[in-house]
């Protein structure tokens, strides 16, 4: 028995599998070697003028849980990388903020060109 809107749904997810893969794939090669989710985690930093969010927020844009988010974290601001810093809310203590720094900047802005002709080619 054959459903459209099923039929429409798991191409849509194919697709978009698909196009995760070749991202994750260009990725891997360049120099700062991002994940797809560290890279959609300092794009989402990029995307605010103060360049940086609560955890909790970027968290639910990201779309993962709060331990591989805490993990994600981690290897960001590692000296090794640097791309992320975080600090305490001043308003409330238990709250985090993740700040893009300028290492993590110039790793989107690098890495950006790379990723663009991908998702035009195949969406």
């Amino acid at each position: 028995m054959k459903n459209a809107e099923v039929n429409r749904w798991l191409d849509f997810n194919k697709k978009r599998r698909l196009i995760e893969d070749k991202l994750d794939e260009q990725l891997a090669i360049q120099a700062h070697k991002l994940s797809l989710n560290e890279f959609y985690a300092l794009y989402f930093l990029g995307l605010k003028d103060d360049e940086k969010l609560r955890l909790q927020e970027l968290q639910a844009q990201v779309g993962l849980s709060q331990s591989a988010m805490s993990r994600l974290v981690v290897r960001l601001e590692r000296p090794e990388c640097g791309a992320i810093e975080r600090t305490t809310c001043e308003d409330d203590k238990r709250g985090v903020y993740i700040h893009l720094t300028k290492v993590g900047e110039d790793v989107l802005k690098s890495t950006l060109p790379n990723i663009e002709p991908i998702i035009k080619e195949n969406l």
